[in-house]
């Protein structure tokens, strides 16, 4: 057993070194090329589904990272930046001022929704000097990757880069998560599908808001959330913005979004409008 897992760690070691991106599409790229050459020919997409419980249970294994990467990654990432399109203008953070700031990425998986958020920023014109990122998921093997593609990221853009893990779910979080934020730095919540799964996963709403709603006090703190739009999963969107209560909405919206995603039966790559739920708002 040991020797398996020492060889699986080494599979996964020379991934992660093989792959070489500076942007999310080129890394979703390179996702789809290896699932399609390597995994598609004996994927079967139910048994994937039955196993991760469509994605809402915590991914431990290599080939179901990569698998949800390609299959999934590109339309959470633009979920993503949709919000921030209609939503980051009302942030305090100013283009001839390098942004310093915290983002805590709750439920990250592979990091997803914190490159969308670093893309974006860069993308608008700002520039980032440092950010202190702070992520929560109980898969340490998701956990790993999420640490890599943030650092590389941060590397090519030279910014200065702290990372804090928790492997834990967002019930198990403990009260000082964000100690490590001693400078009280504007800071950004990311929820990238996962308010959808409170009523499926039973978490803690009000346990999550008051961990967030606590460290409120001294500094800027921004919420972006989203997921797919569904009626089970509006739920938790509702239940999150009655206990969080801002000081500020910007955004809570039902709408349609165009992404792009790699198309299992026809072998390629094709976009779609996709259902959104999304959520904006400053403590």
């Amino acid at each position: 057993m040991n020797a398996l897992l020492k060889f699986q760690a080494q599979q996964e070691d020379q991934f992660l070194q093989s792959i070489l991106a500076h942007d999310f599409e080129q890394l979703c790229t390179e996702h789809v090329d290896f699932f399609q050459n390597n995994l598609q020919p004996q994927f079967d997409y139910h048994q994937f589904s039955k196993k991760t419980a469509r994605a809402k249970n915590p991914l431990h294994h290599s080939d179901d990272l990569i698998s949800y990467m390609a299959l999934y990654g590109w339309g959470h990432y633009l979920r993503m930046q949709a919000v921030f399109a209609h939503s980051f203008q009302y942030s305090t953070f100013e283009k001839h001022i390098p942004i310093q700031a915290c983002i805590v990425d709750y439920g990250c998986g592979q990091g997803i929704a914190t490159l969308a958020w670093i893309e974006y920023v860069l993308d608008q014109g700002y520039s980032i000097d440092r950010l202190d990122v702070i992520l929560v998921e109980p898969s340490a093997a998701a956990l790993a990757r999420a640490s890599h593609w943030i650092t590389q990221k941060a590397q090519h853009h030279d910014i200065k880069l702290n990372i804090i893990h928790h492997a834990c779910t967002l019930d198990e979080l403990e009260p000082d998560f964000m100690a490590a934020n001693i400078n009280q730095l504007p800071s950004i919540h990311l929820l990238s599908n996962v308010l959808d799964m409170y009523l499926s996963v039973q978490f803690s709403m009000s346990h999550l808001c008051h961990e967030m709603k606590q460290y409120a006090r001294h500094s800027k703190h921004y919420v972006y959330a989203v997921s797919p739009d569904f009626i089970t999963g509006n739920k938790g969107f509702d239940t999150f913005h009655q206990l969080l209560a801002p000081q500020q909405l910007y955004l809570n919206h039902h709408g349609t979004v165009r992404i792009t995603e790699y198309n299992l039966n026809n072998r390629c790559i094709q976009e779609r409008p996709a259902p959104i739920r999304a959520y904006a708002a400053c403590i």
